[in-house]
């Protein structure tokens, strides 16, 4: 037994300094193909005739309903929420309606391993009035990115995805950054792990936006921005795309 401890140690030092597999690349993918039909209808009509002012009312209205929890990303230093809301295993059932919005009727806020952010941005473009054709909802930020992108590449596109030195974030935009080292730019659509905010306020130096499963809330996060009004680089968030709101 004491001759095969070196042995094991070695192999475990081993698969410990493994390198990570590499992000994938989007020539591998299969093609997404059209937006899947869906029987979800939103719950109520939009608050306004504008389904962009509608989005953001409905960001707005879901972030007080959680309790306006606030979350600040400094230029430097580590984030700070200034003010603590509603958990999503105290909400369970108003997370399963975003969860049946992209038809997994079977999730709640107490399928807490489950990431339920892009349900929400999709629950709320589609409850502002935005038809498939124009944001096919998914469960994946990346997934309804992608789809944005192919969709830009026709006319009439209601969505824009921008590179972040070519859109400075205005209110009803979408700020999208690749997680856990995906490495999801507009270049490599590779469908990796991802999330998305909605632009509800823009003020001198930062920008006030609106994401779910952000601190397992829905969180207001206030991001910095240079003397231009573009995004500054975070290590928090590594943004990759500025998404151009062109709805009325």
């Amino acid at each position: 037994m004491r001759r095969l401890l070196p042995t094991v140690l070695l192999l475990l030092l081993a698969t410990a300094c493994a390198p990570k597999p590499a992000p994938k690349s989007a020539a591998s993918l299969a093609p997404l193909g059209p937006c899947p039909v869906s029987s979800w209808k939103p719950e109520a009509p939009p608050p306004t005739a504008s389904p962009r002012i509608s989005m953001v009312l409905l960001a707005v209205q879901e972030w007080a309903r959680y309790g306006r929890q606030t979350t600040v990303y400094p230029a430097n230093g580590p984030a700070r929420t200034e003010q603590l809301g509603l958990k999503e295993r105290e909400a369970p059932e108003r997370i399963n309606d975003y969860w049946k919005s992209v038809d997994r009727p079977n999730l709640t806020g107490l399928d807490t391993e489950v990431p339920w952010s892009a349900a929400f941005i999709s629950w709320v473009i589609q409850s502002a009035g935005v038809p498939r054709d124009q944001f096919c909802p998914d469960a994946r930020h990346t997934i309804y990115v992608e789809r944005m992108v192919l969709r830009a590449r026709r006319p009439g596109a209601a969505f824009v995805p921008r590179h972040l030195d070519e859109r400075a974030p205005r209110v009803g935009d979408l700020i999208c950054a690749s997680r856990d080292n995906g490495g999801t730019t507009l270049e490599n659509l590779n469908r990796g792990p991802g999330h998305c905010d909605i632009v509800v306020e823009v003020r001198p130096g930062e920008v006030h936006a609106i994401g779910g499963n952000v601190g397992d809330s829905v969180t207001r996060s206030v991001f910095p921005l240079d003397a231009s009004g573009f995004l500054s680089p975070i290590s928090a968030r590594q943004f990759f795309t500025v998404i151009e709101n062109r709805l009325p």
